[in-house]
Parts: C-alpha cells; structure tokens; sequence
C-alpha cells in the first residue's frame, strides 16, 4: 500500500467532471454575492489543484478555448492521462504539472499569482492537516486579489454515521496492508454487525443507507473516499475561519440552492437569521440540514460590486432550457432534492418560465419583467432563488460570452472515440453553456457511430457490434437480456438518441449538424 502525506494512492481516481467548478457557474456565485466575477469572454487563468486524471479540466480547457487551465496532481499516472487527453484532443491551451503541494509550495512556477479562479475539488480533509493548510495557501498564493476560490469537503455532521465504518477500513488496513482488502473486510464487518442486529443501526439511522451506497459504487471512488489515513470530515466554521486567515473571504456556495435560505422551513430560518457571523451561519445551516459534503466559494479578498451594479449584471446573463417540452409534464419536473429533504417547485410558475424558454435563450432581466404566472412580474430575488433550483437540476444552464465551438466538438469527438475503445467517459462538453452534459454509455457509443455515418438500422448494427467487442451486455433490472428482447431494447434507444438526445447535442453546438 502507498500512502503519500496520509493520501491513498494505489489506485487512480475516477475518471469525474463537475459542474459546479465551471467558470460560467463560479462567475455567477460571485454576483449572487455583489463579487466582481472574472471576465468570461477574455482570456482568464484556471488553476486546479489536485486535477486528478484531468478530464474535467480538458473539459473546461476545450469549452473556453480563449482561457489558459493548469492541472497539478501528484500521481504520474494522472498526469499522464491527462497530458494525453489533451494532445488527443489538440487542446493548446491546457498543461499539466506533476508536483506535490509542500513542494509546490516551496518552489511555485513562473507565473504563480495571476490566476482567476482556483479549484480543490476532493482533497480538502482527505489529506494531513499540514497538507491541506499547505493546498489553502497555495490557493491564495496562486489567486490575483479579487479571485475565486473553489473548496469541496466531507463535513459534519453527515458524516457522523459513517465514521465507524471509515474507522474500520483503516484500522484493516494496518494489518492488511492494502486498499481493497481493507474496505472489503470493513464491509464484511459491518453486515454482520447489521445481520446481528447491533445498537449501533439505531444509534446512526444514517448508516444502514450508507453501506447501501457502498455496494453500487465503483472501487477507484470507494478506495479514494475511505482509505486515507487522515481522512476527516471538516466543520464549516473551522475550514471559513482557516481560509479568512489568508484573506479567502467566504461568498457562498456552489451548490447554488444552498445560497438561498428562502428555500428552508420556516423553522430553520429563524434560528439562521440569528447567525450574524457567516462561519456560524454556515455551521448553524449545516446542522440544520445534516450536510454531508460542501462546495464553497471564496474570494481572494473583497472586490465588490455595487448592488445596482450586480443586479445589472445578474439581469443581462441569458439562460438557455436543457429540456424537451414534453418533459415538463413530468410529475417531478419541478421536484427539487435538497439536502434537508425534497422541495416542491409552484407547478404554475415553472411552467411559465420554462415555456418561455422553449422560444429560445432569454436574459433573466425579461424573465424577471414578464408575467409568468397571473398577472405581476416576479421580484428578482424569487426569480433567481427558482433559477438556482433549475440549474442545479440541470433543468436549464446559463449561457457565457460566445466561444469558437470547434474544440469542444473535437474534443468531444475523442471522448465518444475512446468510449468506443473501452475509456469509463460519461460526460462531454458543451460549448454553448460553457459546461457539460452527463451521457451514458451508450449514448457516447451512439454518438462515436454517428460521427463515422451511422444512421438509421445502422446505428442499431453498430451499437450492437460495439457492444460486443467490449464483451458488455445489455441489462434490465440487473439481468443480462438477450434474443429479440436485447434488440427491443437497443432499438428503442437507438431512437430516443436520434429523436431527442442529438438534436439537444446541436442545440447546444456539442456537434455540428453534418458531423
């Protein structure tokens, strides 16, 4: 087993791209707080600390050909991938730094200082105190004054249940000496603690839904959320106050609902609305709703934009509708999963919006005039609490400075390409939106065929093929189907891919219209 400053590193991460570390979604995080956001369409610095196999930021790298993105990651293995993602997708705009942080920290490159926008995504509380003091100050080295500041973490208390467990994966691993094993015996324990009945189901209510999780999840993810050994989740009071040490100034979340306490029960409102101080609003707002996993936006100091400034600003964004027409007759259309529980959107008003946008792109200053539900324009900040409801459902995205769409489609070309090879993708870019769009396997398969000219009952044959050369089966309730149902089933998908999943692709400029 190898552990580097407490870190797991036997086996490489995940292969993840995630939406709320886009620059189009950090921009708008900062004027929800009267931030001066980065300049989208000029050529602005990402910096990712901690990129892991690098497609997320190769994702980025090809939606914002205009911008310059650096990855640094201390697995040779990571940057290898991501080194050769990039040149296959011909992205010049993207390089790779294969360092660790305290020697990073000692020695920063040429260059160090000017970035816009940093983001730590999964490492924060995954690693030694030392090493995550030394990630906070490589970030507010890194930033210019006014930059933002990206920082996700496990915290407390939805953790609590799950510390047992995580306990006991590393207590295996001192004696066994090597990652899956470990989790493996941990697992094994904690079934026959549940099959015998232990207090300690009823103690945390939680951790019975947890294992569940567990079996469902994929190895690289698993063996990188429980085997490190300094693995604890944070309080949030603690990670703001460390950051306000180096001038990082909490904004607000990433998880753009979690910005709005409008959404809370009444309850929990009052007892925040006491909460002056934004360490203890937030720790206060955490143990209301149980989190479990935090995604914090900071800025590198203070460089405020005057409110009739921000709200000007905020009234300009467009934003585009990322679903079908008929999807909004869905009973849970409007159904929105919080951390605290499920939110019921008014049905009325969301139809009205989103029937709106199925004209096209609107600004949200003509959404916020227009009647959409009776007769009276919605008041802005009701409007962008809803807004921040859609885009975290990805209901609808916001739509940045137009960009040459020609990299993101290569790049999405390769991506389709080496999921045909047997690569576990499942996202690619969205030029128009700026972020990215989660697809499935075979979808990505569908895709990779219709680019070589696939149409019709031929990309049928060419899903099926593809299919087999990977020694991949089609499932259905956890069976392997196979006759005339297999062919059903394939067909039936086949046509929900040339029906709606590619015109969407289109709309969205992911692919050209001749492709």
């Amino acid at each position: 087993m190898t552990l580097r400053h407490g870190y797991f590193s036997d086996q490489g991460y995940t292969y993840g791209a995630y939406p709320d570390t886009s620059p189009e979604r950090l921009a708008f995080v900062a004027l929800l707080h009267s931030q001066r956001p980065p300049d989208l369409g000029s050529a602005f610095r990402v910096l990712e600390l901690g990129c892991g196999q690098g497609f997320g930021l190769c994702l980025q790298a090809a939606n914002y050909p205009q911008a310059q993105f650096t990855g640094v990651d201390f697995r040779a293995e990571h940057i290898a991938h991501g080194r050769a993602l990039a040149s296959g997708a011909e992205l010049t705009n993207i390089s790779f730094l294969d360092a660790d942080f305290l020697s990073l920290a000692q020695a920063p490159p040429e260059g160090w200082g000017h970035f816009d926008l940093v983001i730590a995504h999964g490492i924060y509380g995954w690693v030694s105190p030392e090493l995550g003091g030394c990630l906070m100050e490589l970030a507010a080295g890194a930033l210019r004054p006014g930059g933002l500041f990206y920082l996700s973490y496990n915290t407390q208390p939805g953790w609590l249940a799950g510390l047992p467990f995580q306990h006991a994966v590393k207590s295996y691993q001192s004696r066994l000496g090597d990652g899956q094993p470990s989790l493996d015996a941990a697992r094994h324990l904690f079934q026959q603690l549940q099959d015998c009945g232990s207090p300690l189901f009823q103690a945390q209510p939680g951790l019975a839904g947890r294992l569940d999780s567990i079996r469902s999840q994929p190895a690289a993810y698993l063996l990188h959320e429980y085997n490190h050994a300094q693995w604890q989740p944070q309080y949030a009071d603690q990670v703001i106050r460390q950051a306000a040490e180096l001038e990082l100034l909490f904004l607000g979340s990433a998880s753009l609902p979690e910005s709005f306490d409008g959404l809370l029960p009444e309850g929990f409102r009052s007892l925040l609305a006491e909460q002056s101080e934004s360490d203890l609003h937030e720790l206060v707002r955490d143990l209301l709703t149980n989190q479990s996993f935090r995604r914090d936006v900071y800025a590198k100091g203070r460089d405020p934009l005057w409110n009739v400034y921000a709200s000007e600003a905020i009234q300009r964004l467009e934003v585009i509708s990322l679903i079908e027409a008929d999807d909004l007759s869905l009973p849970d259309a409007f159904s929105f999963r919080l951390p605290f529980g499920e939110v019921q959107g008014n049905r009325g008003w969301f139809l009205g919006l989103m029937d709106h946008l199925q004209q096209g792109p609107c600004r949200l200053g003509d959404l916020h005039r227009v009647p959409l539900h009776g007769d009276s324009s919605t008041p802005l900040p009701e409007l962008l609490q809803n807004v921040a409801l859609l885009l975290h459902k990805g209901s609808i995205a916001l739509l940045p400075p137009a960009r040459d769409p020609e990299p993101a489609r290569r790049f999405n070309r390769v991506v389709a390409a080496q999921v045909a090879a047997g690569a576990p993708y499942a996202a690619i870019a969205l030029p128009r939106t700026g972020n990215l769009m989660p697809l499935s396997d075979l979808d990505l398969l569908l895709l990779h065929a219709w680019q070589r000219g696939c149409r019709g009952d031929a990309l049928i044959e060419a899903l099926s093929a593809n299919l087999q050369a990977l020694g991949r089966s089609i499932r259905k309730e956890g069976q392997s189907i196979e006759g005339g149902e297999r062919l059903e089933l394939i067909t039936a998908h086949v046509s929900r891919f040339e029906a709606r999943t590619l015109p969407l692709l289109q709309r969205l400029e992911a692919v050209a219209v001749g492709d």
